[in-house]
């Protein structure tokens, strides 16, 4: 455990007018006996025996004022270290060896400010997505899709019949306040052991206390007690739903893990085709000040949850600034050769035009690729660029490429490049709203 001094002066930190109170109050307490010690002193004979201790004790061979001066210095002293001692002392019950306490304290009061943001999709983008906008808020909501059936997921699925806790189990790491061993434990996966192989441990956890606290909605709020998250996670359906798909040759596909591998897809579909929304998902669209949607695989993470009704009136019903994460690269199965445009026709295809008013889209596509890896970046034409004006979607073009992995948007550069967009777009917002209010 840390306590660095020059941080708990940050503003906005909520200890330095405690510590002004305590120092007041022992003023005010020395004050006190000062006036009494006064009035003593005024009204009481000391014996001529004892004048020369009193002498000495009362300091009275040091000038005034610098006896007052030295004693209230001395006092200041004292107090200040004894605040000190006493929040070491019972911070290091509740501390981690070598966190610093004021940048918990800063961090903490920081993000509770934040807009409330939703970010909704599923898979390695939105654990993404997470990690950036953790930093700049703690009002956050991942609604997630549970419509995986394959991998660890999908076996629990079928022997357990739960709802499928991969992407939840991925949104809980992503949310994660450090990466901790428990973090790592989390998304260990098991190499060996028949039964267990291919498990991973944070699977495992959630499907037990699925089962030991009767849902899982309580098991994952057990989870993310335990990796002490910033945000909540909120399934768009708790219901036990899968993905199917209708590909161009006109074929169905069911089963999430099958979509991407049988052919180009036309549309997909739940099923059953009507479930009940997840309604702390929609509380949390509907009290959004910031909805990003995607990144992350836009029919297999992203359009499942668009396609919960509820979900997508909440979206429509919704005021806030709404945001549209285009993917830096097209994803193989899936989304082969498609352009900025039809990632885009994806989206309205599934859940209606109007879902979303920002679109966020790579700037950097001049890349060298290692050998091997093909150049499936999506380049935005400047067609699209003024077709995409023209449907009413505000365009921001930004490098958010990650420098180590050339087809993931990178963390950190994502999460800017929509609080820019968010801070923006509320600027504009309220201007506007003053303007109209003034002419009326």
């Amino acid at each position: 455990m840390q306590l660095r001094t020059r941080k708990w002066l940050a503003l906005g930190i909520g200890v330095k007018r405690y510590i002004a109170l305590i120092l007041l109050g022992t003023v005010l307490a020395a004050l006190a006996l000062a006036m009494f010690l006064a009035f003593v002193y005024r009204t009481v004979d000391v014996p001529e025996t004892a004048g020369p201790v009193v002498y000495t004790i009362t300091l009275q061979f040091i000038p005034h004022p610098w006896r007052e001066l030295g004693i209230g210095l001395v006092g200041v002293a004292i107090a200040a270290l004894s605040t000190f001692w006493l929040f070491k002392s019972v911070l290091s019950v509740v501390i981690a060896p070598g966190e610093d306490v004021a940048e918990i304290l800063y961090r903490g009061r920081r993000l509770r400010r934040g807009p409330r943001t939703v970010g909704i999709g599923g898979g390695t983008g939105m654990g993404t997505l997470l990690r950036g906008l953790k930093e700049h808020t703690s009002n956050l909501t991942a609604v997630v899709t549970v419509a995986d059936d394959g991998g660890s997921s999908g076996r629990l699925r079928r022997d357990m019949g739960l709802v499928a806790p991969g992407d939840i189990r991925s949104c809980l790491t992503a949310l994660a306040d450090s990466e901790a061993l428990m973090t790592k434990l989390v998304d260990y996966r098991f190499e060996e052991g028949l039964e267990i192989q291919g498990h991973s441990l944070g699977n495992l956890l959630l499907a037990a206390l699925q089962d030991i606290e009767g849902g899982l909605d309580p098991g994952i709020d057990g989870l993310s007690r335990v990796l002490r998250i910033r945000g909540n996670i909120a399934p768009s359906t708790m219901s036990n739903v899968n993905l199917a798909a209708e590909l161009q040759d006109g074929r169905v596909v069911v089963g999430e893990s099958r979509i991407s591998t049988r052919g180009r897809i036309r549309r997909v579909f739940l099923v059953p085709r009507k479930v009940a929304a997840n309604d702390d998902a929609v509380a949390a669209i509907l009290a959004a000040d910031l909805i990003v949607i995607g990144p992350g695989s836009v029919y297999t993470s992203i359009v499942p949850n668009l396609l919960v009704n509820e979900i997508t009136a909440a979206i429509r019903a919704s005021d806030a600034v709404k945001i549209f994460v285009c993917n830096v690269a097209t994803e193989p199965g899936e989304t082969d050769d498609y352009s900025v445009r039809q990632h885009i026709d994806v989206i309205e295809q599934h859940a209606g035009r109007g879902t979303f008013d920002h679109l966020l889209v790579n700037s950097r596509t001049a890349l060298d690729f290692a050998d091997g890896l093909p150049p499936h970046l999506l380049r935005m034409s400047e067609a699209e660029r003024r077709e995409v004006r023209r449907d009413g979607i505000d365009l921001t073009v930004a490098d958010v490429i990650d420098e180590e992995r050339p087809i993931h948007h990178d963390s950190e550069r994502l999460a800017q490049s929509i609080m820019d967009i968010y801070r923006t777009a509320s600027s504009l917002g309220s201007r506007s709203r003053v303007k109209a209010i003034t002419q009326t």
